[in-house]
This record gives structure tokens, C-alpha cells and sequence, in this order.
């Protein structure tokens, strides 16, 4: 850290500062604000990560990368004293359109709210997470690379890295910069809505038949949770809805109108306002927090059997203080798997073939510590039940969303076929020929480790 702070004065925060500390706060789950590293320092630009990659290169220091810090699991983005964590927050700057506007550019340090407050002034959007608060650099994550360099990846340059970053993790290099597709928009129809638990099945049955249209009308979200909510002492039905028009119950919502909400605040909006209208209503965040992921065919049953398990498992500790579980679905229609193809490649094992899956996320929240170990456990069978029952029901896929998983799930292995691993693998060595940032860069989801290198290559230093 001394030797950090000689290289980037001021920028080097110890535990006893009020920067490392509000730093440290502004983690998403309580398990990873808990974890000390030695030093945090805050690059402002491409040029500081790259002193700071080859400084732990070359001095051979342990790190973590934090840019939203939203991902919940112990580690994912930050360290303990063994090593410093490298908070991105600062390197974002405005976001800034291209001449003709077809192309935003943004920090990694960004926030979607950010970029989204941005490009709503010009009735403009670009694909990015539906809350305002997520960081775009974990969103997206990938790039300098560990000896320094500053590369641009996209499909003309270094089109194999960006290939490998839909789902680099920390495997290939540090992200400090996006430039991305805008599109038209202007003002939506989205918001949430709360139904009773007795709603679920037909929910969940015409959630299916909304799944099989997104195929004709790609322009809408779902996401659907069965939760319990410890306020009201009661189970309910969270839905997070948006239609990229400004029209209520279009075709694709077919069917949901005859349902009467508890709650409803669905109206005609800004995009903008409907992320941060989701973040308010997020339990976790700063609580002890464990998420955990599967993907599977669209199936209202088996989603209804998946909550009822939850309730088997988690109900004996509703009493305890702050918990909260939910599981959680949201549509992946088949056309995304091609749409990627089209677009650099698609490295996931997801095929159009395979027909309109659900990604599924298990959230567990709770305040006491001492409550980890049975909460981490719960959640833990209760994916167990999901993978074993979506098999036995030839329902399963494997690939795992990296965005909901733990640290303890296999994403890179089950998330790609043989051939792509090995492809992945070997992009990987071209950027980072030493395994350097297997041994050094703590956190997210690594490629499998081989003992095999290939020679340094040399790469255009442009700014990304």
C-alpha cells in the first residue's frame, strides 16, 4: 500500500480514513463490506488501472475489483488484509454521445443512472440493468490488461477478447471503458405491481404464455417473485413489468389485466424513473445477503414447487431478525442466444434450440450473523432440490446468469460447451500468458486453471 501510494498520491485510502470507510458501507451485502483489505485506491482513469496492474504484476500483490459493488456473495469484489481492492467508482466521468448519437461512451465506474439520466435527455436508451443503482462494470464485466496495456475490444480489434469478455469475469483483463448502441425511446409503461400469494399459479401460467410472445413483441419485461416479507408477516407476489412503449396492457400482456393487484404502480413513465422506483424496493442491500442461480425451461408448475420447497426450508427462521427470501423468475427468450451470434459471438451454451428458458434466482436475506450458517445452508438444498427435480423433469439447463450467482457455483464450466472452454482458454492465455491474474485478482468466476502458456504478444496500445 506505501508503494501504491507513492505511485498515485491521494488516492490511496488505509482503514482509519472516512473514504475507505464510506467505501466500504457502500457495498451491496453486509458479508462483503465486513472484509478489510489492507488499502483501497481509487483509479480516475484507463491510465491509473494500468500503473496499478503493473505495480501488483510486478511486486506480485493480491487485489480485488470493485465497480458497483452490487454482487453478493463474500469476495466477489473485495479482499481481505492479505491484499488492496481497487474501487473503480471514479472512473466514469459523464457519459458522452457520439456526433451522430448512435454510440454513448462511459466509465466503468458509471452507475446506469448515469447513463441512462443521459441519454433520456435526447429520448434515448441503450441495453443495460433495469436498476439505476447497479454498476455498469459488473453488468457487463469484462480492459487493460495485467502488464499495463490499453487495448480496445470490440468486433474489428481484439474481436477474439471481446468475444471472451460476454463472459470474461476476472479472467482476461480490467474493463474501464464502454461504448455502446443507443436506440430510440421515449416514455414507457412499467412500474411493480403486488398480488396475493393465491394469484401465483395463473400468474405463473400466463408468465409462461408472455415468455412464448416475446418472440413477436420483444419489447417487454417480466420478472416475477414469490417472497415472504417479514413486515406483513406474510408471503407475496412482487412483479417488475416494463413495455418500451407508452401504452398499458398492450397484446403481449394479454391476460394479466383480469388480475387485481394489492399494490399498483404501473403507470406511464420515464425509463429512468422505473429503475430507481425498482431499487427502492430492493430488501438486501447492506444486510447479509446470499444469492444463488439455475436456468430452466418456462414452466409455471415447477416454479410453484420450487417456492413451496422454500417454504419448507426457510419458514422455521421467519422469526429471526431481517429475513427475507424469494425466488425469483424472469424470461430468456430464444432469439437472445442468436441475437448474441449476430453480435461478436455468443461463448454461452445457450442455443435458440433450446427453446424460451426462465433464469431463476434464490435471494436470502437476514441481519445476524449468527444466522449465516442456517440461511446459507437453506439456500443451498434448496438449489440442490431445484437442479435434481429440473432434471428429473427434463427441465434443466445449464447454463448459470454469472450476474445471480454465488462464488461456489460452476459458471464458466457449465455456462459454455467443451469447445468454447477451450477456446475461452486459450483467448486468456494471449492476454495474460502467466496465469497473472489467477494468482493475484481475487473474486468472480475463473476459467479452469492449465499449466500451459503461450509467449507474450504484443498488442496496440490505443485507449480504450
Amino acid at each position: 500500500c506505501t508503494g501504491l501510494n507513492s505511485l498515485l498520491p491521494g488516492q490511496v485510502f488505509w482503514p482509519s480514513s472516512d473514504s475507505y470507510r464510506a467505501q466500504q458501507s457502500s457495498y451491496y451485502s453486509g458479508e462483503q463490506a465486513t472484509m478489510t483489505p489492507a488499502c483501497r485506491v481509487s483509479p480516475n482513469n484507463a491510465s491509473d488501472v494500468s500503473r496499478i496492474l503493473k505495480f501488483a504484476s510486478a511486486h506480485e500483490c493480491h487485489f480485488a475489483v470493485r465497480t458497483g459493488g452490487h454482487m453478493a456473495w463474500s469476495g466477489a469484489s473485495n479482499i481481505g488484509s492479505e491484499g488492496f481492492t481497487i474501487d473503480m467508482q471514479q472512473v466514469k466521468g459523464v457519459p458522452t454521445l457520439s456526433e451522430d448519437k448512435s454510440v454513448v461512451s462511459f466509465g466503468a465506474g458509471s452507475r446506469w443512472r448515469d447513463v441512462y439520466t443521459v441519454l433520456q435527455l435526447q429520448n434515448l436508451t441503450t441495453v443495460g440493468g433495469r436498476v439505476g443503482d447497479v454498476g455498469v462494470g459488473g453488468f457487463l464485466l469484462g480492459v487493460v490488461l495485467v502488464n499495463g496495456s490499453i487495448i480496445n475490444a470490440n468486433q474489428k480489434q481484439h474481436s477474439n477478447l471481446y468475444w471472451g469478455l460476454k463472459l470474461g469475469s476476472t479472467n482476461f483483463g480490467v474493463v474501464t471503458r464502454f461504448d455502446m448502441f443507443t436506440f430510440s425511446q421515449g416514455p414507457v409503461w412499467g412500474g411493480s405491481q403486488f398480488f396475493a400469494i393465491k394469484d401465483a399459479s395463473n400468474l405463473l401460467e400466463r408468465l409462461v404464455t408472455f415468455t412464448e410472445k416475446l418472440a413477436e413483441d420483444p419489447k417487454g419485461f417480466f420478472g416475477l417473485s414469490l417472497a415472504w416479507n417479514p413486515e406483513a408477516k406474510d408471503y407475496i407476489i412482487w412483479t417488475l413489468q416494463t413495455y418500451l412503449k407508452p401504452e398499458a396492457y398492450p397484446a403481449l400482456w394479454s391476460g394479466f389485466e383480469s388480475f387485481t393487484p394489492l399494490v399498483d404502480m404501473m403507470g406511464i413513465k420515464n425509463l429512468t424513473d422505473i429503475t430507481e422506483e425498482f431499487q427502492e424496493a430492493d430488501p438486501g442491500k447492506h444486510g447479509r445477503s446470499r444469492w444463488l442461480t439455475m436456468t430452466y425451461k418456462a414452466n409455471a408448475q415447477f416454479h410453484l414447487d420450487l417456492y413451496a420447497r422454500g417454504v419448507e426450508l426457510f419458514e422455521p427462521y421467519h422469526g429471526h431478525a431481517g429475513v427475507h427470501w424469494a425466488v425469483s423468475v424472469q424470461p430468456v427468450p430464444a432469439r437472445l442466444a442468436s441475437a448474441s451470434i449476430e453480435n461478436g459471438g455468443n461463448p454461452t451454451c445457450l442455443k435458440e434450440s433450446e427453446g424460451n428458458l426462465w433464469v431463476m434466482l434464490i435471494t436470502t436475506d437476514w441481519l445476524d450473523p449468527s444466522d449465516d450458517h442456517i440461511m446459507n445452508t437453506s439456500a443451498e438444498a434448496l438449489l440442490k432440490w431445484a437442479e435434481d427435480e429440473a432434471k428429473r423433469r427434463g427441465l434443466f439447463s445449464p447454463f448459470i446468469y454469472m450476474n445471480y450467482a454465488s462464488g461456489s457455483e460452476p459458471v464458466m464450466v457449465r455456462s459454455t460447451d467443451d469447445q468454447t472452454l477451450k477456446k475461452m482458454i486459450q483467448v486468456k492465455k494471449m492476454y495474460d500468458p502467466q496465469g497473472d491474474l489467477d494468482k493475484l485478482w481475487h473474486g468472480g468466476f475463473k476459467l479452469p486453471r492449465t499449466e500451459e502458456h503461450e509467449p507474450v504478444t504484443n498488442y496496440d496500445r490505443s485507449e480504450l
